[in-house]
Order: structure tokens, then C-alpha cells, then sequence
């Protein structure tokens, strides 16, 4: 299964009728909820299916109906308009199926279609406070990047993910994701999709803080999350910043958690009490974490859980990745509006 494929052809394996409403009615789509026009669908029909966080162009004429919901400009200076989670007449919507024949990139011989359609998932701009000198993109030779796969695209290996593997659970913390990598002895520091010199921004400032160069073994590469005080409007509302560390390895190989030096696992992203092994369904697991309290702010929501395999082994069905995420439908819609406000004012 490959990881993260914004853009897919499915099938409508169920359509409902939304209660109070006469012109929208909600696709069944793999583990996705999806809000669309009344009728435009049956059970079984194939659709186009775009997943939430995808930048859609707007100078494509089928994706022009979408600019007045909002538009963002990307790094490259195009308009583009991102999906996200919504809520009509009660019922999430998330991402969105538009019929097959629209798309005639999916019967051509592309690998991508996603590149083929000029859809890339929506990364925020590095903030100017965090800024460093970037040297280069992500060494994707020495680490992968933090993208575990969403539950609702694992409907169909959910049985064997809660019979055939023993799974930690930790929160999800929204703030900014990092790698640390020794490098047979230098020290590469990265964001997301950046590698950044050594300077004074948040990245480095934190490597020095927590003396990596002199703690991390070579080959070792961790992965955490800076969250805080300037950091995504600080949703948990935590004083000062912190490090939530949720991933460790020696090159690609995971390190189970139960083997992380004292020193790191002090770090670790607080783990979370709920068995993955209960819960039957998909909709059943989203449903329990949907609402749930912060373990760092107890006030406050959480942004989600991930499960990690216990013994830090990879998994082929999730693109041999050991974890796999669970977001709060809850904590989207909160979010976004906490957005719309600041910007708003």
C-alpha cells in the first residue's frame, strides 16, 4: 500500500441520506465520510475521491467551482484551494468524490496521478521565527519523512493491523515536526520537507538544548514534535516549548521503545490508554479518539493518537512503516475555526 495517495480511484460503497437535507446526502468511500449533491452517485458507482489536506489548482477549470469556499497560494505562487474536514447538518465530510469521467489522467498511463492532476498535499509555510538557512531538501537517502498513513484509507488490512500486531498508542501533539540525523558524526537537522543549516532558529536551538550531537548515536535518527509557545497558535497552551519524540532508529531500522536510551524516552510523546485490539471497525476507533482529552493539556483537545507497533517492527500493508494515525474530526473543526478567527481577527 503506498502511503498517502491524494488522489484515487473508488468505489461508492454506500450512499446515506442526511436528516433535514434535500440537496446533499453522504458517500461511503473506503473509510471516508464524504458530503456530495444529491444523486450525483448510486452505490457502486467509481468516482474520483481527492483526500483531505489536498491542493487542488483552481486554473483547472474542474476544480474552479471550489474558489469561493477559499483559495491559498502556494510557495510557487499558484492558487490552489485545500481540502479539509467539514461539518454539514451534522454529518464530517472529508475530502471529495467527483465522478470518474471527469478525469481522463486516469486511464492514461500515469504512474502519479496525483502529479498528473498538479495536486500536492497543502504544506504550510515555515513561520519566519523558525526559519534557518535551508541547505537542501529532506535526505530521503538517510531517513523517511513523518507521514503515517490515515486510518480511514486502512479499511480494508484493519482486521490483520488489530489480530496480527501488538500496538502503543500516543498522542498525536500539533506543533512542528523535526528530524535529528548523526550522520557518521555531523549532525543534520530538518522539517518537514527541509534540510536547515546550523543557526538560530527553533530547529537547531533545540538540537543544541538537548545536546544531540553528543547523545545521538551514529546512524541514529529521531523524530519528534516542537510544540509551544509561537508554534501553531499553541492549541494545547502549554508555557514555553516542548519536544514530544515519537520516533527512533538506527538508519531505517525502528527501535521499540522499550529499547530507547533513558535520556530520550524522557522525551517520548505521552502514551495513551485505549487497546487497539478492541475495536472492531474503523468507524468504531475514529469514533473513540474523536473528543478526546490532551494528556499534556487535559482541558484541552487532543489533535489524535498513533499507534506504533510495540516491537517497532515495520508492517507491509502500511508501506512497511510501523504506525499508523487516527485525527479528531473534533479537533479539525476546532482548529480550523481558531484559524478563521486569527485571521479574521
Amino acid at each position: 500500500m503506498g502511503m498517502r495517495k491524494l488522489v484515487t480511484q473508488e468505489t461508492v460503497l454506500d450512499v446515506r441520506a442526511i436528516a433535514d437535507a434535500d440537496a446533499i446526502e453522504a458517500l461511503v468511500i473506503g473509510g471516508w465520510t464524504v458530503v456530495a449533491k444529491k444523486g450525483e452517485f448510486v452505490r457502486g458507482d467509481r468516482c474520483a475521491y481527492f483526500e483531505i489536506d489536498s491542493a487542488l489548482p483552481l486554473d483547472d477549470p474542474r476544480f474552479a467551482f471550489l474558489a469561493p469556499r477559499g483559495s491559498k497560494t502556494t510557495v510557487e505562487g499558484n492558487l490552489v484551494h485545500v481540502l479539509k474536514t467539514a461539518r454539514l447538518r451534522g454529518v464530517y465530510s472529508q475530502g471529495l468524490a467527483l465522478p470518474v469521467n471527469q478525469f481522463p489522467e486516469f486511464s492514461a498511463s500515469h504512474d502519479d496521478i496525483a502529479t498528473a492532476l498538479r495536486i500536492s498535499k497543502w504544506e504550510p509555510p515555515v513561520p519566519a521565527s523558525m526559519n534557518g538557512e535551508i541547505v537542501g531538501l529532506f535526505p530521503s537517502s538517510l531517513a523517511r519523512k513523518t507521514d503515517a498513513e490515515r486510518v480511514q484509507n486502512l479499511s480494508s488490512v484493519f482486521d490483520e493491523l488489530r489480530s496480527s500486531y501488538s500496538w502503543i498508542a500516543t498522542e498525536k501533539i500539533d506543533g512542528t515536526s523535526v528530524t535529528f540525523i548523526n550522520d557518521g558524526g555531523t549532525l543534520r537537522v530538518c522539517g518537514r520537507n527541509w534540510e536547515l543549516g546550523d543557526g538560530p532558529n527553533l530547529y537547531w536551538d533545540t538540537a543544541r538544548e538537548l545536546q544531540l550531537l553528543e547523545r545521538l548515536p551514529d546512524g541514529w535518527v529521531v523524530q519528534a514534535e516542537i510544540y509551544g509557545e509561537g508554534i501553531q497558535a499553541n492549541p494545547l497552551k502549554v508555557r514555553g516549548q516542548r519536544v514530544a519524540v515519537f520516533g527512533c532508529f538506527d538508519g531505517r531500522t525502528s527501535i521499540a521503545r522499550s529499547e530507547w536510551p533513558t535520556w530520550l524516552s524522557s522525551l517520548a510523546a505521552p502514551q495513551v490508554d485505549i487497546d487497539m485490539s478492541t475495536f472492531e471497525t474503523v468507524e468504531a476507533l475514529i469514533e473513540a479518539v474523536d473528543g478526546m482529552k490532551s494528556c499534556v493539556s487535559p482541558d484541552r483537545l487532543t489533535e489524535g493518537v498513533v499507534f506504533h507497533t510495540a516491537d517497532g517492527s515495520a508492517v507491509s500493508s502500511l508501506d512497511h512503516r510501523g504506525c499508523f494515525k487516527v485525527i479528531s474530526n473534533k479537533y479539525l473543526l476546532r482548529a480550523r475555526r481558531g484559524i478563521t478567527r486569527a485571521v479574521l481577527g
